[in-house]
């Protein structure tokens, strides 16, 4: 860890009729954590299994906090919306970039693979992070000034139809404070040539401080899909 920040791991007890369903997640305080910070908080969460449910085998075999079944999900959102609507809450942004076909197709495309997405201020990905399936990703949100929290997901696919569309998922892993997955995806009309990027997504709260501030976390989900437009946009237009 960098000493410039000070860092806290906390253990939160979900229930205190068992001691041992703990819940881990990432907190730091003061400067923003650094690349290298982000890579340790990765790779140590992935050794220990970013807090999991000690008492079942099967929990600490899971890297994901989503059912099996589910990790994947986005690749077809429309059964996802269909099966899972009650049980997850769906979010679908879609935003027009662009009109001039293959041209900003390909700078869209180099904007999602780039991450900036998310280079909001208030969220932040390493630019670096490669989108491949398998890839681990630290999603940095900063919910009060000098505080940071880090969030882990995992690519699950890679999907692209040539001179079409193109598309990626990251599920969350064992210590991000959501359960669910996030599609992002560039796509040209054939007919007019205009270029969209969407994002679709389900989630549920899986900590109690997650739950205990669920109306503030949907508002910046909502916020998020708006402002990932808008930056997706930008960067296509100056590229």
């Amino acid at each position: 860890m960098d000493k410039k920040a000070t860092k806290l791991i906390i253990l939160l007890l979900l229930d205190i009729r068992d001691i041992e369903y703990m819940v881990l997640f990432f907190i730091t305080f003061g400067q923003k954590p650094s690349v290298k910070t982000q890579r340790e908080i990765l790779e140590n969460g992935s050794r220990h299994g970013f807090g999991g449910k000690g008492t079942n085998e099967t929990d600490k075999k899971s890297k994901f906090n989503v059912d099996e079944e589910d990790v994947g999900k986005t690749k077809n959102f429309t059964n996802a919306k269909k099966t899972k609507k009650s049980y997850y809450a769906i979010d679908e942004t879609k935003v027009l970039l662009g009109t001039n076909g293959d041209v900003d197709y390909e700078k869209a495309k180099s904007a999602l693979k780039s991450w900036k997405q998310f280079q909001l201020g208030w969220t932040e990905v390493d630019e670096a992070t490669r989108v491949r399936k398998g890839q681990k990703v630290c999603v940095m949100i900063q919910p009060f000034p000098r505080v940071w929290l880090l969030n882990p997901l995992e690519i699950t696919y890679v999907s692209e139809e040539k001179k079409k569309s193109y598309s990626f998922a990251h599920t969350t892993l064992q210590g991000h404070l959501l359960a669910g997955e996030e599609k992002f995806t560039v796509e040209k009309d054939l007919k007019n040539d205009r270029v969209y990027f969407k994002v679709e997504t389900f989630s549920k709260p899986d900590h109690i401080l997650a739950k205990v501030t669920y109306p503030a976390v949907r508002a910046l989900q909502k916020i998020f899909g708006v402002h990932a437009g808008f930056e997706m946009k930008k960067a296509v237009r100056n590229m």
